[in-house]
């Protein structure tokens, strides 16, 4: 059973210029996440999937992964996350895929080993890393996780709202298939900090980022 850590990526990003490559504590954000897959157990193949092959020129040497490149036309902001696997799932034969997003650097190997080792044990049919919130939350104008007819119940009684945190989905080939989806009927949720979950969307959430490094938090990829 052939296992891939897939990374999605493209140099024509628009809220932050050439984010992938864009360097970070010194570093192009890209040989994070490529870090993190070579330090995993269990994963075959990791696999740069990008139109141009320049970004080639931005991984350290002495990182080990495979460049795949794909169609230009999937560069748009139209183009969905379920475009970019279909056609990763026909030029790369994985029967696992670990899909990590470059926007997200402070992903720890030992979470994704542990996404990994739930869907390889047969117990859950995919995993994917989770924010987990005990606040009182809402949704269409009507309380989610609490009743208005009823004593407001202490914040660590109540029930937690979990969000995709979306830096890491593992899922298998032949569910993907058929359904579309990488997140399977019985997924493992991993809940994860801040700190590791943080996403790199804008460019506040970058100096965020460069903050989180120079305070010395993220640590365990140097």
């Amino acid at each position: 059973m052939k296992v891939a850590g897939f990374i999605p990526s493209r140099l024509n990003s628009e809220r932050v210029p050439q984010k992938n490559i864009k360097e970070l504590g010194g570093i192009p954000l890209i040989n994070y996440s490529l870090r993190v897959l070579n330090k995993v157990k269990g994963i075959d193949e990791a696999v740069v999937f990008a139109s141009e092959p320049s970004i080639c020129d931005h991984i350290e040497d002495d990182l080990e992964y495979t460049y795949l490149k794909r169609p230009a036309s999937l560069d748009t902001a139209q183009t969905t996350i379920q475009d970019i696997i279909s056609e990763f799932l026909k030029l790369n034969d994985a029967d696992i895929i670990v899909l990590l997003h470059v926007t997200s650097p402070f992903l720890k190997p030992e979470t994704v080993s542990e996404c990994l080792a739930k869907v390889l044990s047969g117990e859950y049919d995919s995993a994917f890393t989770a924010y987990s919130f005990k606040k009182f939350a809402w949704f269409k104008g009507k309380p989610l996780n609490y009743s208005l007819d009823k004593p407001t119940p202490r914040t660590q009684d109540i029930e937690p709202i979990i969000t995709e945190q979306s830096s890491l989905y593992v899922f298998k080939r032949d569910f993907f298939l058929k359904t579309k989806r990488r997140i399977g009927n019985k997924p493992y949720i991993r809940s994860i900090d801040h700190f590791e979950g943080h996403d790199i969307d804008t460019p506040e959430d970058f100096e965020i980022a460069e903050l989180i490094v120079n305070a010395g938090f993220f640590s365990h990829l140097k």
